[in-house]
């Protein structure tokens, strides 16, 4: 990447609210700009100038100047595939359960155990971990039973969130299919979910909902169109979830392809490879947004490519399961094609940390290994993927994702006081493979500092995880589990 000073901003000669100097300035714009000594000017909600440090501190005049000391700073993270209510029982899973067991034991109990108060205090701890690992903006997956307990708990946090109607399907029967097979026939129907629609009527008349949070153009927390996917919906509220993203000029966001059983079936129903099929229905566009997606054949990448939809890559989520997304997954391949790849973290249990640094050197790493190619993937590209890919991933290309003047002010500004980062060499290697989300000091979410050398400014943290803590551990007693070691296998 070839540094180069940013374009400078338009300045209106008035004081703007807050200036950022002496920052390693990773701008992640249409020309790679990185800044060595750079500054940053944000009035408001928004960023008004960028450039070399000595040029904007010439021009600009500010109520308050943070100042980086030659960290590097850049556009907040995106996470794009996220359950955000499931870390009130994160770790409960053990090792040795199979995945098909897991609904039945535990996730369908979950639901129909927890109840507001607990969502909103998971997703509270979801996004107090986000914000500490870089993460300024998420696009929730569409199981959070009461979005308002996660829009709530969001803001006050004050990070970026957009949240869909919870659990958008007509056929729960086909949900958590596990290692079924085509030849074993369609799943057996499961326990119910009791918050969730029953059938399409019901679904229909949940879906679209969140949509009244973008009337607000300034809104923290909007909407837009999740379905589950996997499955679960007939090809009626498919379309139906397709035209009303339209209409709304918002993404439609599903799981597809997790694990090779889903894509088995999905074939099956189909009759096709199933992105062929939601590209001949009109489904597969640029608005789509496809969490996971590990399992796709050449015809399905090249329809993907064509049509411009994006994934939503969780590395860690396949991998932990063992589903071989890593090495079978298409996603490096894809993004060196020109297709929009974002990250995910998936939720707790699958990947059990929401850090994206974390699923980005995942990617790369694995990318490099399966193809054996050191050049594989770059620590550029996946940082892209995790700021300009996630960006489009939630449809706010034109907001985030990038720092550039008129963009809202998402920032991550790091620390050199770490030992990662020293020495002073490359910083976006020592980012990507040393420090990661470690050297994270500042974060600050449409002009608010949020995270303030290592401390959040609005909220108690300590309070909030004992309090978390202690519901957590209620809510599990009442879904009649006890946290156990795993007893080790003998060999």
């Amino acid at each position: 990447m070839a540094e180069h000073q940013a374009a400078p901003g338009k300045s209106h000669g008035a004081e703007v609210d807050l200036l950022i100097r002496h920052a390693y300035v990773i701008t992640m714009d249409d020309f790679d700009t990185i800044i060595a000594d750079g500054a940053i000017a944000i009035r408001g909600r928004r960023i008004v100038d960028v450039g070399d440090d000595k040029t904007i501190a010439n021009r600009q005049t500010a109520g308050r100047v943070i100042d980086a000391r030659g960290a590097p700073v850049h556009p907040g993270l995106v996470e794009c595939h996220l359950h955000a209510s499931f870390q009130t029982y994160r770790g409960v899973l053990p090792d040795a359960i199979r995945e098909d067991e897991v609904f039945d034991a535990f996730e369908r109990i979950f639901f129909n155990t927890v109840n507001d108060e607990e969502e909103y205090l998971g997703v509270l701890l979801a996004s107090i971990e986000m914000i500490r690992n870089g993460t300024t903006c998420f696009l929730e997956a569409g199981t959070v039973l009461e979005p308002s307990a996660a829009a709530e708990a969001a803001e006050l946090v004050g990070i970026r969130g957009v949240i869909g109607d919870a659990f958008i399907w007509d056929r729960p029967s086909g949900f958590a299919q596990g290692k079924e097979t085509p030849e074993t026939g369609p799943v057996r129907v499961r326990g119910a979910i009791h918050r969730s629609p029953r059938n399409l009527e019901e679904a229909l008349d949940s879906l679209g909902r969140q949509l009244a949070r973008n009337s607000d153009p300034d809104a923290l927390v909007t909407g837009h169109i999740a379905v589950v996917g996997l499955g679960t919906a007939s090809e009626e509220l498919l379309l139906e979830a397709k035209r009303r993203a339209d209409a709304a000029r918002v993404v439609l966001n599903m799981h597809h392809a997790y694990s090779p059983a889903d894509t088995a079936a999905d074939r099956v129903r189909y009759g096709k490879d199933p992105l062929l099929h939601l590209s001949e229905i009109g489904v597969l566009d640029r608005n789509v947004t496809l969490g996971h997606a590990n399992h796709l054949t050449d015809a399905e990448c090249t329809v993907l490519i064509e049509r411009g939809a994006t994934i939503a890559w969780a590395p860690a989520a396949s991998m932990m399961w063992g589903h071989g997304g890593a090495f079978h997954g298409r996603h490096a391949d894809l993004w060196r094609q020109g297709a929009n790849i974002s990250l995910g973290s998936d939720s707790a249990n699958w990947s059990n940390s929401f850090d994206l640094f974390r699923q980005a050197n995942l990617a790369l790493l694995t990318a490099r290994e399966a193809h054996q190619d050191r050049t594989y993937l770059l620590a550029e590209d996946v940082l892209r993927m995790a700021t300009r890919g996630g960006a489009r991933a939630t449809g706010m290309e034109g907001k985030i994702g990038s720092i550039e003047p008129g963009k809202r002010a998402d920032l991550v500004i790091h620390t050199l006081a770490r030992p990662e980062l020293i020495p002073v060499t490359d910083m976006m290697r020592n980012l990507m493979y040393s420090a990661g989300s470690k050297s994270i000091s500042t974060v600050i979410v449409d002009g608010e500092v949020v995270l303030e050398n290592g401390a959040f400014t609005k909220i108690d943290e300590e309070a909030l995880l004992a309090r978390i803590n202690k519901a957590s551990i209620g809510m599990l007693r009442r879904m009649g589990h006890s946290i156990e070691a795993n007893v080790p296998r003998h060999r």
